[in-house]
């Protein structure tokens, strides 16, 4: 690579690391603050609430790597045009390659990040989550057990004075509101929450059981010594073995096992995770050969960098909600499969085309296809002379008010 070109790759790789971080850390916020109310109200450790809301970034950095790239490349580009760099560069009869190189390699090297964690770290993260938060909700003792709090779990409140190291909880007081006709209120001095066979229970001693009777003035009083309450119905257990298509490692989707009932009832969203991670790494490639097609080129008016930069923009938000759908509709169809990978697939094919200024090549096999069609007959037989006739004036105005003509 040339002097110019580990110039701008150094350039883009830079601004896309900074930008990159840049929207992890945003968007790291907004997942951390939908787990705090869900995390920290139960007790749990600083460390388990950076773990659980750290799991979420693989599966954020694969959408917007390819989006702080373009950012990069834009940014660079749109720089290097303004302090005429680009000009001299074009002007001293360099080859595009000197530009595009670049570009396509910081591209590559964001395509091998995207491929590593759409293809393994992703799903290894969202199970890694799946399994934590199902400990952390099914965690009576963490959920239930703070001291000097009134806990609230559906109709039950619990309130204790205070928790010894080995869970001994002190000065309990448990209110059972499930039965509007026979509210129930416990005392005791002490208990703990023991688990057998997978079953919490709440044991209780040396204490009191108040339960109002038919008329608000009647209570009903038992003491005891030992008291056994089910907390099964409050606790919140998932079935980890059976892990959702988005969890399943890469392996897997690629080899599923057809005789589980969860393949079978849910096959169109395994064939839609499979093709969507693997589709997921020629975004980058896509995006920076848009980016290249736009503003690659060097220009004297700067007035005219905004558009190209908005049609860019409109260019890859469209090709990216096109891929979203194709991969919705993949999971009633197979059809659609095919467009999760034609999209990009064409979108880098068009936008190098134009990078490389074979716009004309591209026109003209256009037209020859263009001819082949029944409209084109019907344009001919209107008095338009030619299809081609028809159609050249029109591409050529759309892709020189684009400002693409090359």
């Amino acid at each position: 690579m040339s002097l110019i070109g580990r110039y701008i790759f150094r350039q883009i790789i830079f601004a896309a690391a900074l930008t990159l971080i840049t929207l992890v850390v945003l968007l790291w916020l907004s997942q951390a603050l939908s787990q705090v109310r869900l995390v920290m109200a139960q007790g749990q450790t600083l460390m388990l609430f950076l773990k659980v809301t750290s799991l979420a970034l693989p599966a954020l950095i694969v959408v917007i790597a390819p989006v702080a790239l373009v950012i990069a490349i834009v940014h660079v580009l749109n720089r290097l045009n303004n302090d005429s760099e680009l000009v001299v560069v074009t002007a001293a009869g360099a080859p595009r390659m000197q530009v595009v190189a670049p570009v396509m390699l910081a591209a590559s090297l964001v395509m091998v990040l995207t491929a590593i964690l759409s293809l393994y770290l992703q799903p290894l993260a969202t199970r890694q989550f799946r399994t934590i938060m199902t400990q952390v909700k099914a965690d009576m003792i963490a959920s239930m057990a703070q001291e000097g709090q009134f806990t609230r779990i559906d109709k039950l409140t619990l309130h204790i004075q205070a928790r010894d190291p080995d869970g001994t909880l002190r000065g309990l007081m448990l209110h059972d509101m499930r039965d509007p006709e026979r509210v129930s209120t416990y005392l005791a001095e002490r208990g703990r929450i023991i688990e057998e066979n997978g079953t919490p229970f709440l044991v209780m001693e040396n204490g009191n059981l108040q339960r109002a009777g038919d008329t608000p003035e009647s209570i009903t009083m038992v003491a005891f010594n030992r008291y056994v309450f089910d907390l099964s119905q409050f606790t919140e257990r998932q079935n980890v073995s059976e892990y959702h298509s988005r969890e399943r490692s890469t392996f897997e989707l690629l080899f599923p096992d057809t005789s589980e009932p969860y393949y079978q009832e849910n096959e169109g969203r395994f064939r839609a995770e499979l093709h969507e991670r693997v589709s997921a790494i020629l975004y980058p490639i896509a995006f920076a050969a848009i980016a290249l097609a736009t503003i690659g080129f060097a220009r004297t008016s700067r007035e005219g960098r905004s558009k190209l930069i908005f049609v860019a923009i409109v260019w890859i938000v469209g090709l990216r909600i096109l891929g979203f759908a194709a991969m919705n509709l993949s999971r009633q169809e197979v059809w659609p499969v095919f467009l999760m990978y034609a999209l990009p697939l064409s979108a880098i094919a068009l936008a190098l085309s134009i990078a490389f200024g074979r716009t004309r090549k591209l026109q003209d096999i256009w037209l020859r296809l263009w001819n082949r069609i029944p409209f084109a007959v019907i344009a001919q037989r209107t008095g338009l002379t030619s299809a081609g006739d028809f159609l050249r004036p029109k591409w050529q105005a759309v892709l020189r008010n684009a400002g693409l003509s090359g």
